[in-house]
């Protein structure tokens, strides 16, 4: 009997599980896990500031983008304006194989275009007017010339009517538009350009309006010919 229970006490602890105990970490495994903890926690931050800063910072460039593009389109425009005013006083009988004989407008509108050749969507010649004064009235053009067409109505007041005497009297007298020592004005108007990115004041779609004017007076006429139609 002694023998049995001696048997079933011995089986008995044979079957009992002895607990685990969790092996301990050294100090530089235990560090090495707070490393790895701490550069998991960095990550997710780097994350999240990325993505709140990406949206202000293209923001950013697409305005410098805008800016730059308005500065370059004004300054093409002001350019042109300029090239266009230098070839109408010099009165030259063609522009690139063009005669310009029968309307110096038509050439100046030639300039214009040739010199705004780096504009987005090119210089319509709905945009620009060519203006003739006299220096009677440098407030109201004797005629006026868009898209290849002049007309003196803009003239409403008696001092732009031609023909019409200099200086009271003591002077030439004017018979046409682009006489010598008459002033033209070259004059881009309502060039529109819309943002890229959204502004105060504007929204996707809308932009501005730029313009640009030259004025020079018109010189004398070489020798032997005559001057050209407006």
């Amino acid at each position: 009997m002694r023998s049995f229970r001696h048997f079933l006490r011995g089986s008995t602890k044979a079957e009992e599980v002895q607990p685990q105990q969790r092996p301990s970490l050294s100090l530089s495994e235990q560090g090495e896990t707070k490393r790895a903890r701490r550069r998991a926690r960095q990550s997710g931050n780097a994350i999240l500031e990325g993505a709140l800063i990406f949206l202000p910072m293209l923001a950013f460039f697409l305005g410098i983008i805008d800016v730059s593009l308005a500065i370059f389109i004004q300054s093409t425009l002001t350019t042109a304006t300029r090239e266009g005013t230098r070839f109408a006083i010099t009165y030259s009988p063609s522009y690139n194989g063009t005669s310009c004989v029968a309307s110096e407008s038509t050439c100046i509108n030639s300039v214009l275009q040739y010199n705004a050749v780096g504009l987005p969507n090119g210089l319509n010649t709905s945009y620009v007017t060519v203006n003739y004064y006299t220096a009677n009235d440098l407030a109201n053009p004797v005629m006026a010339c868009n898209a290849g067409t002049c007309t003196t109505s803009v003239c409403t007041v008696s001092t732009c009517q031609l023909p019409q005497v200099l200086n009271s009297g003591a002077g030439p007298t004017i018979t046409y538009a682009n006489q010598p020592g008459n002033i033209v004005e070259v004059v881009v108007a309502g060039y529109p350009w819309n943002w890229l990115v959204p502004m105060p004041g504007f929204s996707a779609g809308r932009g501005i309006t730029l313009s640009a004017r030259s004025v020079d007076v018109l010189g004398g006429l070489p020798v032997g010919t005559t001057a050209p139609g407006p």
